[in-house]
């Protein structure tokens, strides 16, 4: 069993690679000793191996790992991986497919099993919405990173908890939305990611007043959940935690550059009330 501290988490990441940048430590003697139990920080690893060459392969062998290294390596998107330990179920994707062909047996299959993980800890309905809202984000990569060959999708279950991750290697939600005259003003990635997950507003409304609802799906999902949500695109990352997590309750702070956008969801069952 590893302690917390041996766990590889987001303020993990966000001080080494601070730390990197600044040249100021070696990352792979710190990854070494590092173990990833969630799939939000591998991935954000992942991302930042590009835009900071962080080490991904300089982690501990795992399960978990090794999924994603498997599914980043297949010779054909459909080779989705997926893997089962006890009381637990990962899966890894890539975003290479055809976004309207819709019968693709590779991508429903991928999203079936991600049910069936959330339902590991979440009743089916609330499973249905959260994979729903899971594959509106994954639709976004298509429509605006301009890189959706090489994106990753990943999930994991367990009897107490859900998590799923959708990233790209796109422009950034910075750079997509300022390709719209609505959106020219902008001037950071913190503003820009807290403009992409407010209702109505998209790269594409003034073609399609109905888009810019991509995120909305999510945040109904996670009414009544404890959630711990991190949308993380240039040098911002945009964190909300709590029950039934929202907008008003965001945080915003800086962080080294990484290319792309990356969704990070972890989300359990509230506690029942104890009644006396």
């Amino acid at each position: 069993m590893t302690s917390e501290e041996d766990e590889l988490s987001f303020d993990f990441l966000d001080d080494l690679a601070l730390a990197a940048v600044r040249r100021r430590v070696n990352p792979a003697i710190h990854l070494r000793v590092r173990r990833a139990n969630r799939i939000g920080p591998l991935i954000e690893l992942l991302a930042l191996s590009r835009s900071v060459m962080l080490p991904f392969d300089e982690l501990p062998l795992c399960t978990i790992r090794q999924a994603l290294a498997r599914a980043l390596s297949a010779t054909r998107v459909e080779s989705g991986q997926h893997c089962i330990e006890e009381g637990k179920r990962v899966g890894f994707v890539l975003t290479g497919r055809d976004a309207l062909a819709d019968d693709q047996a590779h991508w429903i299959v991928f999203c079936r099993r991600a049910q069936e993980a959330a339902e590991l800890s979440l009743p089916k309905p609330i499973a249905q919405g959260l994979i729903g809202a899971m594959r509106e984000i994954e639709e976004n990569v298509h429509l605006h990173s301009e890189r959706s060959f090489d994106g990753v999708v990943g999930y994991r279950g367990t009897g107490t908890e859900f998590e799923f991750v959708v990233a790209d290697n796109g422009v950034g939600i910075l750079d997509s939305l300022r390709k719209s005259p609505d959106y020219e003003h902008l001037g950071d990635s913190g503003s820009a990611i807290k403009t992409a997950l407010t209702d109505g507003q998209s790269r594409l409304r003034h073609l399609n007043p109905d888009r810019g609802y991509g995120f909305h799906d999510l945040f109904v999902g996670l009414a009544n959940l404890n959630g711990e949500l991190r949308f993380r695109s240039g040098d911002h990352a945009l964190t909300i935690d709590g029950t039934s997590p929202s907008l008003m309750s965001a945080r915003l702070s800086q962080k080294v550059k990484m290319s792309g956008f990356l969704t990070s969801v972890v989300c359990r069952l509230t506690p029942a009330p104890v009644l006396h």
